[in-house]
């Protein structure tokens, strides 16, 4: 029997909002402590339409992290202290992403100056000329720099987020790692225990598509090739189709011991361990246990993290890891107060508070950052070593969507093919609409050619 960690003890006990947090981001939800898309905190005194009454400018910032307003309203405040800009934060709602007030700021004439969003959207607003250069913050904080575009960076990362496994480990003897295990003991759950040994996911959801373009590269599977401007498909060539089609056929093989997973978010999957309809679910960082914790406390004991699986003989090379952070857009009124006040929030000795409303999900986006005396003191990440040994073993191999073309090159059909969850949607097509996995393969490979039409 594999051993009940102690360490996920710390989620149990913890207070505040970690305990509770409704992270969003990539997972498209928020809890919206702020405003609901007029205008928010920060102390500026608007208009009905945004427009900035007090004589100062006002930065417009949209974020869907309401779960960490008290922290943003603290730097907000240092930052207004020392500087003659006001900022007003909307935050979106729960269970929404930014996509959508955005578009409704823009058709009102009044954009934001700053959007928090992930790094692959970031590079879609470059290519479609809307975000502004912040190269000199990236620059000076020595962060990752995954939107650099002619030696110009346009987005600026505050944490990763990378996917994570979580497993029940009362039921599973040891962390099955292979696919060939994890298949012979999600059956034998399914026969012994009554339970569903995986979830599958599939459909047109972030957890479904970053799922499934995981499980390729566990298998070798190389989507794309080919320099920033000029992508090349290579799902389908005679180097990848042979794994790619492998890797759908072990999702198939695995969706017999799976719950229907067609359509579900982040939170349906959590919810099928929560509710013990599965013994493990792919997700992101600490996000099932620091959810799970508030409603089945006595579950999270039995849960320990993994990788995703890899065949027999593999090893793990690409992680993938979201980014999520500041970019400066570019037809706000306040663009060069923008770049100020993203430069003072990366920088503000509150930047690791921030990250701390949710332990083990939000990571620092520096390795000196997840080493540092404020990040491994915390008392959540101090009592779940597993999991920050886990990121430590596998940093070097934690990449975004996006560097994906040669030589780890910007990929704007990557980014585009995530925004469309082409990945969830190939498997739908397979799990759902009955074409074989060769079938599978060639549909999306089409699929990525059309996005560069």
């Amino acid at each position: 029997m594999a051993r009940k960690y102690s360490t996920r003890r710390g989620f149990v006990t913890a207070t505040g909002t970690a305990a509770t947090v409704a992270v969003t981001g990539c997972l498209g939800g928020s809890d919206g402590g702020g405003s609901d898309g007029d205008g928010g905190s920060g102390g500026s005194d608007t208009d009905e339409n945004g427009s900035d009454t007090s004589g100062s400018t006002t930065i417009k910032y949209l974020s869907d992290r309401g779960d960490s307003q008290q922290i943003i309203d603290q730097i907000i405040a240092e930052f207004e202290e020392t500087h003659e800009y006001t900022v007003d934060v909307t935050y979106t709602s729960k269970g929404t992403s930014t996509d959508e007030q955005l578009q409704k700021m823009r058709a009102a004439g009044n954009p934001p100056d700053i959007v928090f969003d992930t790094a692959a959207d970031a590079y879609r607003y470059q290519r479609d000329g809307k975000a502004a250069p912040v190269t000199e913050t990236v620059q000076d904080g020595s962060l990752p720099d995954p939107v650099n575009v002619d030696g110009e960076s346009y987005f600026v990362p505050t944490m990763v987020e990378p996917l994570m496994g979580w497993y029940r480990n009362d039921l599973y003897e040891e962390n099955p790692t292979t696919w060939e295990r994890w298949e012979s003991e999600a059956q034998r759950l399914a026969e012994e225990e009554g339970i569903n040994g995986y979830v599958v996911q599939s459909g047109q959801t972030n957890n479904a598509d970053t799922s499934v373009t995981q499980t390729l590269w566990q298998n070798g599977v190389n989507v794309y090739d080919g320099p920033e401007g000029d992508i090349e498909v290579t799902l389908d060539d005679e180097n990848n189709r042979e794994a790619a089609v492998e890797t759908f056929e072990w999702l198939q093989s695995m969706s017999a011991y799976a719950p229907n997973g067609s359509g579900w978010e982040w939170g349906d999957a959590i919810a099928a361990i929560q509710q013990e309809n599965a013994a493990a679910a792919m997700s992101v960082g600490g996000l099932p246990v620091l959810t799970i914790q508030a409603n089945r406390p006595d579950l999270v004991e039995n849960l320990s993290p993994t990788a995703f699986p890899i065949p027999d003989g593999n090893e793990q090379e690409k992680w993938w890891a979201y980014m999520e952070g500041h970019v400066v857009w570019n037809d706000g009124e306040a663009t060069d107060g923008a770049r100020q006040f993203v430069d003072f929030f990366s920088s503000s000795d509150k930047f690791m508070d921030f990250l701390l409303t949710a332990p083990l999900f939000q990571l620092p986006p520096t390795e000196a950052g997840l080493e540092s005396d404020a990040y491994t003191s915390n008392e959540i990440v101090q009592q779940n070593p597993e999991v920050m040994e886990l990121v430590r073993d596998n940093w070097d191999a934690f990449t975004t969507v996006l560097a994906t073309g040669e030589d780890n090159a910007p990929n704007i059909v990557a980014a585009d093919a995530y925004s469309q969850q082409m990945f969830g949607q190939a498997a739908d097509q397979m799990l759902v609409g009955g074409r074989s996995p060769g079938e599978t393969v060639d549909w999306l490979a089409d699929e990525l050619r059309g996005l560069q039409e």
